[in-house]
């Protein structure tokens, strides 16, 4: 990214940290692990060194390894399984509803077409007929 002049180390985590807290926001977001991509912002940051020290102290691979040894990392699954399952259920009662709302709509329309042949049953007028005298 920044090919011009390499970023301090204070700067390169200011923007790990700012790109962290984008999460699923962020390019470096691997949605199939829901892990950060800590590899590969190093890299496009040129900051091999730092990525082959958190290699030695949290070993390979260092994706897997780095996040799962945060308890912070864990909390932050927990919360989002929580939320995915919250928006099941939500998404589950919306269902009902709107079925429950479509059939309400549908009972609502028999009934009105009851009502206008009701309607239009009353609107019919016999009138009655003479018959021909026999002659």
């Amino acid at each position: 990214m920044t090919k011009e002049r390499p970023l301090s180390n204070q700067d390169l985590f200011k923007k790990l940290r700012e790109e962290v807290a984008l999460w699923e926001g962020s390019k470096y977001y691997i949605a199939e692990k829901e892990l950060f991509n800590i590899e590969q912002f190093l890299d496009d940051h040129g900051a091999s060194d730092i990525k082959e020290e958190l290699k030695r102290l949290y070993g390979i691979p260092l994706n897997e390894k780095f996040w799962r040894s945060f308890l912070a990392y864990h909390r932050l699954k927990k919360a989002r399984e929580e939320i995915k399952e919250e928006e099941r259920q939500q998404e589950e009662r919306r269902r009902r509803y709107l079925e429950a709302v479509k059939a309400y709509q549908e009972a609502w329309n028999e009934w009105i077409d009851a009502w206008v042949r009701e309607e239009r049953k009353r609107e019919w007028k016999v009138i009655p007929g003479k018959k021909k005298e026999e002659e």
